[in-house]
C-alpha cells in the first residue's frame, strides 16, 4: 500500500499537475500495481515523518520499519514476519539478549526475552525453553496457556552474568506435551561473543574515512555504564541511524564531509571497559557501495597497526574493548592531560575544567568545521584543575574543536556544540 500523507495537497496531485491544488511532480498512479491511499490521518498514525518511511505489516498483526532498500532487500527484511505452518509449530520472534555488544568485557550481565508465538493451526498449550551457556543449561522455563494461531507470549529469563567469551542459546525444547514441532528452523536462536580487544593505554587514536556521503555518519564512545564520552559526526543522526534520520535534510551539526579523512584523540578517564558505536543514516555502512570508508581504532604506541576496525556495516555497527594504565612507553613522569567541558551543547558560556599532573602553560585554540583557528589563548596550569571560560555569543550555531597543547608535548581534541 502506498500511503500519501501531506495534509496540504488534494488527490488529484497523485495524478499529476492537473486539478492538484499545490504542487505535484508527475502521475505516481501510472503504472504503480498496488494501492495508493490519499490519508494524512494514515500517516499521522503511523508517526510518518520523513520521505520514504517504509513499514512491515506481518500476519501476526506486527508492525516493523525497515530501511528504505530496493526490492530486493525489503523482501529479506519482510522475513521478518512469522507465517503458520502445520499442526503444532512455535518459533521465537523478537529476540533480544539483554546486551547490544558482540564482545565481553569485564562481568558483563545477560538478561534475553522474547516472544513465543504460535504458527501452528492447533493451540499452544505447553512450551519448554532452555537457556544454555556453551551448550550447558543454566536455567529452564516450563509455559503453559493457551495461545491460538499467531498468539504470543513474553519468554523472560532471570539475568546471569559471564565473564568471558561464549555461546548464548535460546532452545524451545519441546510443545504441547512433546507433540513434536513441524518446523524446528525457528525454535532457537544463537549469540556468539567474543572477547574484547586490549588498548594498553589509555590513549586511544581514532582515525575515519568517510564515504561519499559523510553527512549520514555518527559515532559515539561510552563508557562501561553507557554514558557518552565523546562524539563526533552528523548530530541529526544521532544514534539510532538506519533509516531513522530525516533523509533529504540538508547536514546537521558536526557532519563530515564526504571522502575525507578525520583523525581524533580519545582520552580514556581511567582504566575498564568501553565501547564504540558507530551509525549508518541510510543504513548501508561507510563501504563499499560509495567509496571506500572505514574506522580505525589503535593504540597511541602504535598508530600505524589498529586494533578494532570496521566500516562494512548496515545501519549500526558497535564493538566493546578494554583499556589499561601502562604501555611500553609509558612512565610514571609522563605528563597526564584531561578536560571537562560544560554544558554540552553550549548556549553563550562554555567552561573548561582541565585536571594535569605537572604546572607550565597551555595553548587553547576554538576550531570551526573548516580547520579554521577562531580564538588562542595561553592559559597558565597548574598540578591540580585549572578552570577556564569561554563566551560563544558571538559565534554561529554548528560544530568545534577545542585543541589543548601543552608546553611539556601533551596534545588533546575536545568536540563541543554550540545550540541556541
Amino acid at each position: 500500500f502506498w500511503v500519501e500523507g501531506d495534509p496540504a495537497t488534494n488527490t488529484n496531485c497523485i495524478y499529476g499537475p492537473s486539478g492538484c491544488n499545490n504542487t505535484s511532480s508527475g502521475n505516481f498512479a501510472a503504472g504503480a500495481s498496488y494501492p495508493l491511499i490519499n490519508s494524512s490521518i494514515i500517516a499521522n498514525t503511523y508517526q510518518i515523518n520523513y520521505f520514504p518511511t517504509l513499514f512491515v505489516i506481518c500476519p501476526n498483526r506486527r508492525v516493523y520499519e525497515i530501511d528504505p532498500l530496493q526490492a530486493e532487500g525489503i523482501w529479506d527484511k519482510a522475513q521478518v514476519c512469522p507465517i503458520a505452518y502445520g499442526d503444532n509449530n512455535v518459533g521465537i520472534f523478537e529476540y533480544d539478549p539483554g546486551y547490544d555488544l558482540p564482545e565481553i568485557c569485564g562481568i558483563v550481565p545477560l538478561e534475553p526475552s522474547f516472544q513465543l508465538t504460535n504458527l501452528g493451526a492447533n493451540p499452544l498449550t505447553t512450551a519448554s525453553v532452555l537457556l544454555k551457556w556453551n551448550d550447558e543449561v543454566i536455567q529452564t522455563v516450563e509455559w503453559s496457556g493457551h495461545l491460538n494461531t499467531y498468539g504470543d507470549t513474553l519468554i523472560q529469563f532471570q539475568p546471569f552474568e559471564v565473564n568471558e567469551p561464549g555461546t548464548m542459546t535460546a532452545l524451545v525444547s519441546s510443545i504441547n506435551n512433546n507433540a513434536g514441532d513441524d518446523d524446528f528452523s525457528d525454535n532457537f536462536h544463537n549469540d556468539h561473543y567474543a572477547e574484547s580487544k586490549h588498548f594498553t593505554t589509555q590513549k586511544v587514536i581514532l582515525k575515519i574515512r568517510t564515504d561519499t556521503y559523510g553527512e549520514e555518519t555518527y559515532w559515539e564512545l561510552r563508557d562501561d555504564n553507557g554514558a557518552v564520552l565523546e562524539k563526533g559526526g552528523n548530530l541529526l543522526v544521532g544514534p539510532n541511524g538506519g533509516g531513522k534520520y530525516p533523509l533529504g535534510i540538508g547536514p546537521g551539526p558536526g557532519a563530515y564531509p564526504p571522502n575525507a579523512l578525520i583523525r581524533d584523540t580519545l582520552e580514556l578517564p581511567a582504566a575498564g571497559c568501553y565501547s564504540v558505536h558507530f551509525v549508518d543514516s541510510y543504513g548501508d555502512g561507510m563501504c563499499c557501495d560509495y567509496g571506500n570508508g572505514y574506522f580505525k581504532l589503535y593504540n597511541l604506541d602504535n598508530p600505524v597497526t589498529p586494533i578494532l576496525s570496521g566500516g562494512e556495516f548496515e545501519g549500526y555497527e558497535r564493538h566493546a574493548f578494554s583499556a589499561g594504565t601502562t604501555s611500553a612507553t609509558s612512565d610514571e613522569n609522563v605528563a597526564a592531560l584531561y578536560a571537562r567541558l560544560f554544558p554540552n551543547p553550549v548556549s553563550d558560556r562554555l567552561y573548561v575544567q582541565l585536571e594535569t599532573n605537572f604546572t607550565g602553560t597551555a595553548k587553547v585554540q576554538m576550531i570551526n568545521l573548516f580547520g579554521q583557528t577562531l580564538l588562542t589563548e595561553m592559559i597558565e596550569v597548574n598540578s591540580d584543575t585549572t578552570e577556564i571560560e569561554f563566551n560563544t555569543t558571538s559565534l554561529p550555531k554548528g560544530f568545534y574543536f577545542l585543541h589543548i597543547q601543552t608546553n611539556s608535548g601533551r596534545n588533546l581534541v575536545k568536540s563541543f556544540t554550540i545550540e541556541r
